[in-house]
């Protein structure tokens, strides 16, 4: 898409917030996983593992891997979100969604989050996401335009 066209398109946002969605559950599932198998004493990871804030309390034990596994699925999804939205300017909406989407899974299945540290995990979670994200897509905006590239790109279409 050139610059400055933007072109609604309902069906591509929805599949664009699709296609985030499950890479934040997939990933962060897979972290989750990961981390329970290198802590023996963990118990087996479960739903509730990912969408229940009380698993984030204060007991380091049981909240280190569902942390964990948050943070280190955020850079991840940026690079995703980074490939999907590719605009710098739309990163924080699209990875709002993936956590406010969160936020409504997590009340559905074990209620409203009232735990500070369930807040302060998502929140930073989402803040990397964001940053990340929109880091690199501003980085590639950067880059110089290649005329000639263009140019036969739009001589082939003619």
């Amino acid at each position: 898409m050139l610059f400055g066209q933007n072109i609604w398109d309902p069906w591509l946002i929805i599949a664009q917030i699709g296609i985030m969605q499950s890479s934040f559950y997939l990933l962060t599932g897979f972290w989750l996983v990961f981390l329970q198998t290198l802590v023996p004493t963990a118990s087996t990871p479960t739903l509730s593992h990912l969408l229940s804030a009380s698993m984030m309390d204060r007991d380091v034990a049981v909240s280190i891997a569902p942390v964990l596994a948050l943070f280190f699925s955020a850079p991840l999804c940026a690079v995703i979100c980074a490939h999907v939205v590719d605009r710098a300017w739309q990163c924080l909406d699209f990875s709002g969604t993936v956590y406010f989407l969160h936020l409504i899974a997590c009340t559905i299945h074990s209620g409203f989050p009232l735990y500070w540290e369930w807040w302060l995990a998502n929140g930073l979670s989402m803040t990397i996401m964001v940053l990340l994200s929109e880091y690199w897509l501003v980085k590639k905006e950067q880059q110089p335009i290649e005329m000639d590239k263009m140019l036969s790109a739009m001589t082939h279409k003619v």
